[in-house]
């Protein structure tokens, strides 16, 4: 018997997300209720329930590909801060079990973590992958540089 998990339909197509990034077991999806604009989801093709559970060369590319979107947003696009965080266990806040990192762009400063949570609309969506894509070419060179 297998558990439903959004994050897997989202894998195989069964449920729709915008895609930024998709290749080497890594896929970058925005996050359909984000707290800034350009709230990206980084997750493994693979599911493993959190990153306790998934093994180191899972953790390493998806946590590279985290640091790769971080020095996108910092250097490239200016952002003043940025935040990037997974939540392992429904103590820590995790409620979709399947391991995911946060990468949240600030471009104000911080009030309250989650503060600001909306619906992605599509406009949002296009604008945000029009303005990080030409960037991606970064999380590629991340993960060769530890030949990933």
């Amino acid at each position: 018997m297998s558990i439903k998990c959004i994050f897997c339909d989202i894998v195989r197509g069964v449920e729709k997300a915008y895609t930024l990034y998709r290749s080497n077991g890594i896929l970058v999806i925005l996050d359909k209720y984000p707290v800034s604009k350009g709230h990206l989801l980084v997750l493994s093709e693979d599911h493993y329930e959190s990153v306790h559970e998934a093994p180191p060369e899972v953790t390493a590319k998806v946590w590279l590909t985290a640091s790769a979107l971080a020095r996108i947003f910092r250097v490239n696009l200016k952002a003043p801060g940025v935040n990037i965080i997974t939540n392992s266990g429904a103590t820590a806040g995790q409620e979709i079990y399947h391991f995911h990192v946060h990468v949240i762009p600030r471009w104000e400063p911080l009030r309250r973590f989650w503060s600001n949570r909306h619906t992605l609309t599509e406009e949002e969506a296009r604008e945000v992958i029009d303005t990080i894509k030409d960037h991606t070419i970064l999380i590629d060179e991340y993960l060769q540089a530890l030949g990933l």
